[in-house]
C-alpha cells in the first residue's frame, strides 16, 4: 500500500507542476507544427515531372527519353538561356554531357547523378537501358529527400529526454531543503530507495503519456508518418524517457542551485544535445560526422536519432545492440550516482 501511495502521491504532483506540463506536453506539440510549416514543402517534393532540354541529335536523347520521372524538351543551344530562366527546363545537357542549370536543387541534382551514371557506364562499354534507372533511382532519391524527417526523430528523441523535468521535481521532494513537501517527507520513516523507484516509475509513465500525444499529433493532425517498425522504435523512445527522467534526477540532487536553475541546465543540455544530433537542420549532424565522429556516437539524443531513422527510412536493424547498451549505461550510471548524492544529503535541523 505505501509503494502504491507513492505513486498516486508523485503522479498527483506532477500534473499540479506548470514546469512538466509546459515542456513535457505543450511544448513539443507547439515545435512540431512550427517544423511543419517551415520544412512541409521540403517533405513533399515530386520527383515526376523534371524537365531536361536536350538537342535531338544528342547520342543520350533516347536514353532519357526511357526515363520515367523525365520529360524531354528538344531544344537548341540558343533556346537553352531563355527556357531556364522562364523555368521551362531543370537543366540542360550538350553534346558533351555537360549540364547547363539556373539554380541548385534536387532536381537538377538527380538530372547530374543521372548523366554521370551514364557516362561511367560508357566509359565500361556496357549497354545502357534507360529503364534502369526509373524504379530504383527515384526510390533512392526518395529516401535521400527525406533527410528533413532527421529533424522529426531528432525532435522525438528530444522529447523522449523531457521527462527530465519530472525527474528535478522527484528530486526536489527529496529534498527538505527545496521545498515544505521535502522536508515533510524526509521527517517521515520512508525509504529514500523506494520513494526515489516510485518516482522514476511515474515519471517515466507519464512522459510516455506526453510522447504519446506528441507523435499522435504528428501522425494524424500533421499526417506525417514516421514510423514503420513501431517495436524497434518504442524501444529507443521508452529508452530516452529513462534516461531523462534519471538525467532529472541527477540534475536535482547533485547541486544546491534553486528548482529554476536546475531546470534552466535541464533545458539548455537538452537542447544543445538536440542541436548537434540535426534538429536544427541536417547540415549541422553532417558536419558533426565529417569533422568530430564520436560526438555522434556519444551523444544520447544522437543515438536515439540515428537508430529512429535507420530502423524505420533504411530498415537497418543490424547496430541496435550498441544502441541500447550506451543509453542503459547512461541511465545505470546517473541512477547510481543520484543516489550516491542522496544517502550524503544530511540536515542538521527539520
Amino acid at each position: 500500500m505505501n509503494i502504491i501511495r507513492n505513486y498516486i502521491y508523485q503522479g498527483k504532483n506532477l500534473f499540479r507542476d506548470g514546469t512538466f506540463l509546459f515542456w513535457a506536453m505543450v511544448y513539443p506539440i507547439i515545435l512540431a507544427f512550427f517544423f511543419n510549416l517551415a520544412f512541409s514543402s521540403m517533405m513533399n517534393v515530386n520527383f515526376d515531372d523534371i524537365q531536361v532540354g536536350i538537342e535531338e541529335n544528342n547520342y543520350i536523347f533516347p536514353i532519357l527519353e526511357e526515363i520515367e520521372f523525365i520529360n524531354i524538351h528538344k531544344i537548341t543551344q540558343d533556346q537553352v538561356d531563355e527556357k531556364l530562366f522562364n523555368e521551362e527546363i531543370d537543366a540542360f545537357v550538350d553534346s558533351d554531357l555537360h549540364l547547363t542549370v539556373k539554380k541548385s536543387g534536387i532536381r537538377q541534382t538527380i538530372i547530374k547523378e543521372v548523366v554521370e551514371q551514364i557516362k561511367q557506364t560508357v566509359k565500361l562499354n556496357r549497354p545502357i537501358d534507360g529503364t534502369e534507372f526509373s524504379v530504383n533511382y527515384v526510390a533512392g532519391k526518395n529516401q535521400e529527400s527525406n533527410s528533413v524527417i532527421i529533424i522529426f526523430y531528432s525532435l522525438i528523441a528530444m522529447v523522449s529526454t523531457y521527462g527530465v523535468f519530472a525527474g528535478i521535481e522527484t528530486a526536489s521532494l527529496m529534498q527538505a531543503n527545496l521545498s515544505n513537501l521535502g522536508l515533510r517527507i524526509n521527517a517521515t520513516p520512508l525509504k529514500k530507495q523506494n520513494f526515489l523507484i516510485a518516482g522514476v516509475i511515474v515519471s517515466l509513465l507519464l512522459n510516455l503519456l506526453a510522447n504519446t500525444g506528441l507523435l499522435l499529433f504528428i501522425n494524424y493532425v500533421l499526417k506525417i508518418h514516421l514510423f514503420t517498425n513501431i517495436a524497434y522504435s518504442l524501444i529507443f523512445i521508452i529508452l530516452g524517457n529513462l534516461l531523462g527522467v534519471i538525467l532529472g534526477i541527477f540534475i536535482g540532487v547533485s547541486n544546491k542551485k534553486s528548482p529554476n536553475v536546475k531546470t534552466a541546465i535541464a533545458i539548455s543540455l537538452t537542447l544543445f544535445l538536440s542541436f548537434l544530433s540535426g534538429m536544427m537542420g541536417p547540415w549541422i549532424k553532417a558536419i558533426i560526422e565529417k569533422y568530430a565522429p564520436f560526438l555522434n556516437r556519444i551523444n544520447p539524443i544522437s543515438i536515439i536519432t540515428n537508430n529512429l531513422y535507420r530502423i524505420n527510412l533504411l530498415g537497418n536493424t543490424k547496430s541496435l545492440g550498441e544502441g541500447i547498451a550506451v543509453l542503459l549505461i547512461y541511465s545505470m550510471v546517473l541512477l547510481i550516482g543520484s543516489y550516491v548524492f542522496l544517502r550524503r544529503k544530511s540536515y542538521d535541523s527539520i
